[in-house]
């Protein structure tokens, strides 16, 4: 991990890229602690990549890997009440009694337990503090506008850590020890070579024929300035993750190379 997993406590969570051998993230992670056990939220699509290749790692260290799909599940929560003193902090971590950890930006959190204890406690925000249960397309869209750079499959293996704006989260550490990737990924901190960013951005409603990974290109040039990582439409919002070319003062004209060639209007940088 480009994390320092010995960073990690009860009460300290760290956002981390798993990369290959060129520095390129396979996945990234969301990774906690408790008790002895060390847990990593990622996104299901690359759940049997990233256990198949972290069990390469494992030789004779007194560690095993388990998928724990089938007994926790994660509960995700927008606008807690003050009364169940939630962590603030980034990525801190606290008990409502479970497992609860704060993502950046507006008030959200994770909420990890077993399926009755999520349950339980899911009936009680709705049944005593009036929450409404929202669905997955939101969450992935306040993902997005905070910059949480989720992904799936298809953008495996294609962005180094720093494209992704993981330092920007506090989830590469620069001291530890060595990990996989690291030589790309330090050289590209201490050189300054980063090419690409990660960018907020809004386009109009995608069509089937587009699809994560799609170009972005200058609308008058027609030069390719990066990618699309990921998109979410909700309340009628497109919102989406651009990893672009870092150049002095992006395009005014951005669209995507699909069949409709899709305005892109830029909202924030990492």
């Amino acid at each position: 991990m480009t994390c320092n997993i010995n960073d990690l406590s009860a009460s300290q969570a760290s956002i981390a890229a798993f990369c290959n051998a060129k520095g390129r993230v396979i996945s990234t992670l969301l990774v906690f602690k408790s008790h002895e056990s060390f847990y990593l939220i990622l996104p299901a699509d690359l759940l049997d990549t990233v256990l198949k290749k972290l069990r390469m790692y494992v030789l004779r260290a007194d560690a095993q890997l388990h998928d724990q799909t089938g007994n926790l599940q994660i509960l995700g929560i927008t606008n807690i009440s003050p009364e169940f003193s939630a962590p603030a902090d980034n990525f801190a971590v606290g008990q409502l009694p479970l497992t609860t950890i704060k993502l950046p930006g507006a008030p959200r959190h994770l909420v990890l337990g077993t399926s009755n204890h999520i349950d339980e406690f899911a009936e009680v925000l709705r049944s005593q503090h009036d929450f409404e249960s929202g669905c997955l397309d939101e969450w992935r869209y306040q993902d997005i506008s905070t910059a949480l750079p989720w992904f799936d499959i298809s953008q495996s293996e294609q962005h180094i850590p720093q494209m992704l704006g993981i330092d920007q989260l506090g989830g590469i550490s620069f001291s530890k020890g060595c990990y996989t990737g690291q030589e790309i990924v330090a050289r590209s901190h201490y050189l300054g070579k980063i090419k690409r960013a990660l960018f907020v951005a809004e386009c109009g409603q995608l069509t089937g024929s587009t699809i994560n990974g799609c170009k972005v290109l200058d609308g008058i040039s027609q030069q390719n300035m990066g990618c699309l990582l990921t998109n979410a439409v909700w309340a009628g919002t497109n919102r989406a993750l651009l990893v672009l070319q870092i150049v002095d003062g992006l395009p005014k004209n951005l669209i995507l190379d699909d069949d409709y060639r899709t305005p892109v209007a830029i909202i924030s940088d990492q």
